[in-house]
């Protein structure tokens, strides 16, 4: 049965017609219509949640791996504001989060009514779109929200995806939920052009240009289809492709010439550098995470930076914009492997390739003699040798996702970090979001953690009831030991004030949630306790306990070794 509310039926029913499958239904009264009209929906995967920024980080990790929109369903007050921090990421990150807040009837906001606040337009700075439904009766009425919520699904699903939030204020009686079906509801379609060529001035510059990097951001897996992918490869005789793990083509960077090492080699301070600079960079993508490579081309006199962007978005990351192209990765890239691609600088393409293979070389021998070294830059390199091929990889925030980028990564491994916004906030909900999606395929899914961010969100695990093939690696040395590594972060205050020192531990959390648990506390047991981890069937965590001068001291090391 759902409820009779003429909003909640018509958004319901919309959001089948837009093929949004799931949302994620969070306790309260006030959205008990919603709720119950959303888990009694036959077409609909409820995923019940108590906090909601869990809960909102839960969808983004679902959207990530799915790349389909999530309904989320919040109370009034501040429950919507609670979801904001997901909100903001799934914005940056262009996942189409549909956020839905129950609201009080306009009549009592600001009457110091319980539960009560300015919900219209809260959101506005961060979504694609808001709109609030009117609860009046009445034909007009009934046309207004169908073409609202209309309107809000379908900013959510692009273009470029993003979120939106639909605001329905709901007036008493609140448990009336007698309607048997969903109402008939106008799905209105959009239809969008496709194809791009680039236009013929860009066309000669991209020919004439000899040293050119193709930088490619943090992407969704698929974001290049195969033909995409080997339009890609055919570039690399005239551009240098420059990427990280974020970028989901790890897999790429195993047969084609790039420099997926580019963050490392500026580390070594090559003379060369300086000598043999890009002059044309093409971003396509997300966000990257070498500050490195950030500050090295923003240094570049005279570089022209093209970015691809599907909505026309101008992101001057680099400091040298000179034209944004409104259309997809995809595309871009194939239209661009069409044209006459013109000669290269032999000694530039050979420098960035050769580098990078070097690194990856002296990488493999600083694995072998961090073998016997107990730190959490060497544990995260011999879990990575272990993890099966084809799983997905969910890279908390700060440290881990750094520390990833020295080691090369499993066959067909999905890699996804909340890079939008570069906090720690939803690292393990969105993991868990990952799992929820994928656990009839049976895909594993590895979380890999610091301490700060997992006791952070560690209400993600509160549930009835946890997906098996979600595993937490973490890496608990007592604090955030990236501020350890910041140049120029001298303080009495380091460790208590800055770097959120604690003694927690995971044992007794994971014996309440009923996660299998396992833990190591010396190098002698790491190897067998990863392979016993990596093959455990069930929801399941592994603590490593480091110490945070060894594991700092461990990471200068290894960047001393690729000098």
């Amino acid at each position: 049965m759902y409820s009779e509310n003429r909003s909640v039926l018509q958004l319901v029913s919309l959001l089948v017609a837009h093929g949004v499958r799931r949302a994620i239904v969070c306790a309260g009264s006030r959205s008990s219509p919603l709720a119950q009209s959303l888990a009694a929906c036959p077409k609909m995967e409820t995923f019940p949640c108590v906090d909601e920024r869990s809960g909102a980080f839960e969808a983004l990790g679902i959207m990530q791996v799915t790349g389909e929109p999530v309904a989320m369903c919040v109370t009034s007050g501040s429950a919507l504001m609670d979801a904001s921090p997901a909100v903001v990421e799934a914005y940056y990150q262009e996942l189409p989060l549909i956020l839905v807040s129950a609201d009080r009837p306009a009549a009592w906001i600001d009457q110091k009514d319980g539960q009560t606040m300015r919900q219209a337009r809260a959101l506005e700075c961060m979504v694609r779109a808001e709109v609030t439904l009117p609860s009046q009766a009445g034909p007009e009425e009934d046309w207004h929200r169908n073409r609202l919520i209309n309107e809000a699904i379908l900013k959510a699903m692009g273009p470029v995806p993003g979120p939106v939030h639909i605001n329905v204020p709901l007036a008493e009686p609140l448990f009336a939920f007698g309607a048997t079906e969903l109402p008939k509801e106008r799905s209105v379609r959009l239809v969008r052009q496709s194809g791009f060529v680039l236009p013929e001035d860009l066309a000669r510059q991209w020919q004439e240009a000899r040293r050119v990097f193709l930088v490619l951001g943090q992407m969704r897996p698929g974001t290049l289809d195969p033909l995409a992918t080997r339009a890609l490869a055919g570039l690399a005789t005239k551009a240098v492709p420059v990427l990280e793990h974020l970028a989901n083509l790890d897999d790429f960077s195993a047969t084609v010439p790039c420099a997926d090492r580019a963050d490392l080699v500026l580390m070594q301070g090559d003379e060369r550098l300086q000598s043999l600079r890009p002059d044309l960079v093409i971003s396509l993508g997300g966000h990257i995470v070498s500050k490195r490579l950030k500050k090295y081309l923003r240094a570049c006199r005279g570089l022209i930076h093209w970015h691809v962007s599907p909505d026309g978005h101008m992101a001057d990351t680099f400091t040298h914009l000179e034209t944004v192209l409104a259309t997809t990765p995809g595309l871009f890239v194939r239209a661009l492997a069409n044209l006459p691609q013109g000669d290269a600088d032999r000694a530039f393409t050979a420098f960035w390739t050769s580098a990078c293979r070097t690194v990856r070389g002296k990488l493999k021998a600083a694995a072998e003699r961090g073998a016997q070294d107990f730190a959490d830059v060497h544990v995260l390199g011999e879990f990575l040798r272990c993890m099966p091929e084809n799983s997905c990889l969910h890279l908390a925030n700060s440290s881990l996702v750094r520390h990833a980028q020295y080691w090369d990564l499993p066959r067909g491994t999905r890699v996804f970090c909340n890079r939008g916004v570069n906090g720690i906030d939803g690292s393990l909900s969105a993991a868990l979001g990952n799992a929820l999606a994928t656990e009839h395929t049976g895909k594993q899914v590895y979380c890999v953690i610091g301490d700060l961010s997992f006791f952070y969100d560690q209400n993600a695990l509160w549930r009835t009831q946890l997906p098996k093939n979600l595993h937490i690696l973490l890496s608990n040395n007592g604090e955030g030991n990236i501020f350890r590594t910041l140049e120029g972060l001298a303080s009495p205050y380091l460790r208590s004030h800055i770097a959120g020192a604690n003694n927690l531990r995971a044992a007794d959390l994971c014996r309440g949630y009923g996660l299998h648990y396992a833990c190591v506390e010396c190098r002698d047991r790491v190897r067998q306790s990863l392979q016993e981890f990596v093959a455990t069937c069930t929801t399941s965590l592994l603590e490593v306990v480091t110490e945070p001068i060894i594991d700092a001291r461990a990471c200068r090391q290894l960047n001393a070794s690729l000098a």
